[in-house]
């Protein structure tokens, strides 16, 4: 039998298909590729076969099929032969798209991750439930509400720990050795879209925004309000490294906090031929251009963030330090479908104002599955800042001065999977209660090494493992002494390059070590920022261009 509810998902479905293929567009559009009747056509076309298709495999189908799960299975593959960014997102995702959009949910105010096979607690938000009853990070949950949350999955838990404010949690944790048990309220949390904010060095403001959302030009506002409050601005850093993005709007926002009336901070495109979009900035800026600005970006900083940098760059209004950012060009809007359930389409592409498209990834060009068409309105040309500054165009925003963080070699990579800067800090705040005085020295990195070197904690080298797969091929096969002898050699010199790690990547252990311990004695956010930036080689390269003017200035002009 078929329940009526699989005839409304057919119609949903419809919907969603007229959405994708643009069928919402007014008659007499201009479209790339073919009119209007060409798509209409198709529309009714494939959708008198789909939706015959759907109803044979429902009535007729050798075994039993769930009409849910196999529409949802079809929208999926169809959207799958999109870009990446296009989803349909269900009702129960709801929380989802209020958190990107408003920055809101209903929680107790923790962060949740997965060690050692448990899901653990690690960060804690100031302000809420969870730290006024004195849950700390690094506690094990085990249960919520009587569930277990043995085996659970991270994006499990978010079930369980949302809801609606003012609504009661039981959480149980387990602290070393004792399980412990919480009764928490939950609270509308309003994440911070800026992280950190204050100077760093005398009249130098540093902002950390980690995020977009719709109150992230207010918290701008304040925070430049705040830096001036305190005297003469002489420089901001900005720093979106790992931002992610958020809502286009909110990144236009801040721009006009920087930038200068009139300038143009962005163009976006569609489908149509005349869907193209400018955006300028509408009011006077908070921070002149004698204030220096340099904003620091890496490979985590994209989309929303990528609009900022981009037009911080070719409106020469400041310097942009740090690696390569992410490449993600395409905007997306909320389209709402039937029963709750909404659908996130790329509708447009955007460009920085000298008409870069940045994205990295041509999904459109790649054109894996070949449902898209050849459209050549895309075409890249050689870019140039407002000053005259050559600029570079796809795979992301180049920063104009190019700072390389130590790489995650293989150590770092195996220090970090077995999360072994937590384990020590876990045991270093064990051994040294309360934490007031702490201060990070030579000697902490050397008992970090000698316990690590006291654990179960195993590092072998792709080399050193495949040089021991050869020792056992050359012992297996009776190879010559002098041949064992060679390999013996080289036993010794990757043992002598494998030191060289531990060496060269001291100062990268020592950062990561510093935060681990700070968050675990359960420091303010502001503190932790401070602590590492004197270890942190973008924000203090960003610190030295803004202290000299004539550097600064002499960056943004053309070569």
């Amino acid at each position: 039998m078929i329940k009526l509810k699989n005839f409304h998902k057919l119609s949903l479905l419809i919907l969603l298909f007229l959405a994708f293929t643009g069928a919402s567009m007014p008659a007499g559009s201009n479209l790339p590729g073919g009119g209007d009747d060409d798509v209409y056509t198709q529309i009714n076309r494939n959708m008198d076969v789909f939706g015959k298709l759907y109803k044979e495999i429902m009535l007729d189908y050798v075994d039993e099929i769930d009409g849910d799960k196999f529409m949802k299975a079809g929208i999926e593959g169809m959207l799958g032969t999109l870009d990446p960014y296009t989803n349909f997102l269900d009702e129960s995702r709801k929380d989802e798209i209020d958190l990107l959009t408003t920055g809101k949910y209903g929680g107790v105010g923790i962060t949740v991750g997965m060690k050692d096979s448990m899901i653990i607690i690690t960060d804690i938000l100031e302000g809420y439930s969870a730290q006024r009853e004195g849950v700390k990070r690094g506690d094990k949950l085990i249960e919520i509400d009587g569930t277990s949350m043995l085996g659970k999955k991270v994006s499990d838990v978010r079930a369980f720990t949302r809801g609606d404010a003012g609504t009661k949690m039981k959480m149980k944790v387990l602290r070393g050795d004792r399980e412990i048990e919480y009764t928490l309220t939950r609270q509308e949390i309003q994440l911070k879209n800026i992280g950190y904010k204050g100077t760093i060095e005398d009249g130098i403001g540093y902002i950390k925004l980690d995020r977009f959302s719709r109150y992230a030009e207010n918290e701008m506002i304040d925070a430049i309000t705040e830096l001036k409050s305190k005297g003469d601005v002489k420089g901001i850093i900005l720093d979106l490294r790992g931002n992610p993005g958020g809502l286009l709007d909110a990144a236009i926002g801040i721009l006009n906090k920087f930038t200068n009336k009139g300038d143009l901070l962005l163009t976006t495109k569609g489908r149509k031929l005349d869907s193209e979009r400018k955006y300028f900035a509408t009011e006077n800026p908070m921070l002149n251009n004698d204030v220096p600005l340099v904003v620091l970006i890496d490979e985590g900083t994209a989309s929303a963030s990528e609009i900022v940098a981009g037009a911080v760059q070719d409106l020469d209004r400041g310097v942009l330090v740090g690696t390569k950012s992410f490449g993600k060009g395409l905007v997306q809007v909320f389209q709402p479908l039937s029963f709750g359930n909404q659908l996130k389409i790329t509708n447009q592409k955007y460009f920085t104002p000298s008409g870069r498209w940045i994205q990295a990834k041509n999904y459109f060009k790649e054109n894996k599955y070949g449902v898209f068409k050849p459209n050549p309105y895309f075409n890249q040309k050689d870019f140039k800042t407002i000053g005259g500054r050559v600029v570079l165009a796809e795979g992301g925003i180049t920063p104009d001065v190019v700072v390389d963080i130590i790489k995650a070699n293989e150590l770092l990579e195996a220090l970090n999977y077995e999360d072994m800067y937590f384990k020590f800090a876990e045991k270093y705040t064990t051994d040294n209660p309360g934490g007031a005085n702490f201060v990070m020295t030579d000697d902490i990195i050397n008992r970090f090494l000698e316990f690590i070197s006291t654990t179960e904690f195993e590092f072998n080298t792709t080399a050193e493992r495949e040089l021991a797969q050869l020792k056992m091929d050359t012992d297996e096969k009776m190879y010559s002494e002098k041949v064992k002898s060679y390999i013996g050699l080289l036993e010794g010199e990757l043992k002598a390059e494998k030191f060289k790690d531990f060496e060269s990547s001291k100062p990268f252990m020592r950062q990561k070590l510093e935060v681990e311990i700070l968050r675990k004695y359960n420091r303010p956010e502001k503190e932790i920022v401070e602590a590492s930036a004197k270890d942190d080689q973008q924000l203090q390269e960003a610190l030295r261009i803004i202290k000299d003017r004539g550097l600064y200035n002499s960056m943004l002009q053309p070569k």
